[in-house]
């Protein structure tokens, strides 16, 4: 497991470092030409794409993984070829029911934005056609061709910002955003066909749909039930304090989130040896597996605890002082976002014993405990409560994914567990009450 970690994850890595660091570097010049209440509304929009590529997707990039594997060999096309028809169809209704909602939704936004609410609507059904294909990469393990890709999107995407912004504002950041997923889909969609990765077919196998459905419906659920509440924290926070604080809350919240980098090149990285590995030889598999776990728990404790103390110093480095408060975020986001890393050992050994169907429940606590700590905690604690209320539903998510998993580990595993939840639970409780 460490020699695929150690041949595909720096590949992995360098492509989410390099595009999280362009990313805060040109939140200097996003927050510079953007006041918090224009960075708000641009905010807000964001917002829109996550949902929009959520329920356009129902997580079938990810899901469709499980069965990836046993298709690859012989069915393979027929497979992917009938779960991109199915997006494409999703897509559709989706993108006729946002048509009808554009008037209502975009004026509450902001007044006289329809054109950025429609580019937003297209970037994102774009966005999830470059993520379906790029989960093919990873499936294959074509580490140097993500790397490439990401960086390419990545540069197009902030290159055509700062060029569009100059005369189209907040529209011109969402125009590069969705010229970068654009060129990727092209480019990807180039390489394909000269790799053999995946040739579409016009085939639509019902019995595949249903049997992909079957085992991620519970994990769509859960992945729409968590957009829908993870994301109402900048809705709370623009109806009870306006569309300023929604903007320093999402620097905080964007800084806070770069840690995820991290464990996604590295979950990236293991998925497909895991999977492969516990199918070959469980009991080895599963200890090496533990063994890495620990490693992994405990840099990732280590590393948020160094970068939350500097939250000032970052904050300060790449905005500037009307932004300052975001200091006081950015700290329970990146505990939150630990707490995400954390699940992702559990998560893959119950994804392939198939135990999936509490999702919706763990969805609807977890991250209905977040949505109803925001609306407790933001009137009395602004975005310092947000941001713990974000932190508290992802420690729920993490800590109950560890105890369904737990009758498929060690008991040496299971006590090394609590020491690490109940420690970083005693540090977040004394911060936010200190």
């Amino acid at each position: 497991m460490f020699e695929v970690i150690l041949k595909h994850a720096p590949k992995y890595l360098s492509g989410s470092f390099f595009s999280a660091v362009v990313g805060m570097l040109m939140l200097k010049y996003y927050t510079y030409v953007f006041d918090p209440v224009s960075f708000g509304v641009l905010s807000l929009y964001l917002v829109m794409f996550k949902y929009v590529t959520t329920i356009v997707s129902l997580n079938l990039d990810s899901a469709s993984t499980r069965f990836y594997f046993d298709y690859r060999l012989d069915r393979r096309d027929e497979y992917l070829s009938t779960i991109f028809w199915f997006i494409t169809f999703i897509s559709f209704i989706v993108f006729i029911v946002a048509l009808f909602f554009m008037d209502s939704i975009s004026n509450w936004i902001a007044t006289n934005t329809k054109w950025i609410y429609l580019l937003t609507l297209i970037s994102a059904i774009v966005a999830v056609y470059v993520s379906f294909l790029m989960r093919i990469l990873y499936n294959e393990q074509k580490s140097i061709s993500v790397l490439k890709h990401t960086i390419l999107q990545t540069l197009i995407n902030h290159t055509a910002s700062v060029v569009f912004i100059l005369k189209l504002g907040i529209l011109g950041r969402i125009g590069g955003l969705g010229l970068g997923y654009l060129w990727n889909f092209a480019t990807l969609l180039k390489e394909f066909a000269n790799e053999q990765l995946f040739r579409l077919k016009f085939v639509f196998n019902i019995a595949m749909v249903r049997e992909t459905l079957l085992l991620s419906l519970p994990s769509i659920i859960a992945s729409v039930q968590t957009v829908l509440f993870v994301y109402l924290d900048r809705i709370f926070i623009k109806h009870y304090l306006g569309d300023g604080l929604v903007g320093i809350y999402t620097l905080g919240y964007i800084l806070g989130q770069g840690l995820s980098m991290i464990y996604e090149a590295i979950t990236q990285a293991v998925l497909p040896k895991v999977y492969s590995g516990l199918k070959e030889n469980y009991e080895s598999s599963i200890i090496e597996l533990e063994r890495f776990s620990y490693i992994y728990y405990s840099g990732l404790l280590i590393v948020t605890l160094l970068i939350s103390g500097l939250a000032p110093v970052i904050v300060n480095l790449l905005s500037n002082k009307s932004y300052a408060q975001a200091s006081s975020v950015m700290p329970f986001i990146m505990a939150g976002f630990m707490m995400g890393g954390f699940y992702k050992i559990p998560s893959l050994i119950l994804g392939f014993h198939k135990v999936v169907w509490f999702y919706p429940f763990l969805a609807f606590v977890s991250f209905g405990t977040n949505a109803l700590l925001n609306w407790w905690l933001i009137p009395n604690y602004g975005i310092v409560g947000a941001s713990f209320a974000s932190f508290a539903g992802l420690f729920i998510y993490s800590a109950i994914m560890q105890y369904i998993s737990k009758k498929y580990v060690s008991n040496h595993y299971i006590i090394f567990v609590c020491i690490i939840y109940l420690t970083v639970f005693t540090i977040a409780l004394g911060a936010f009450y200190g």
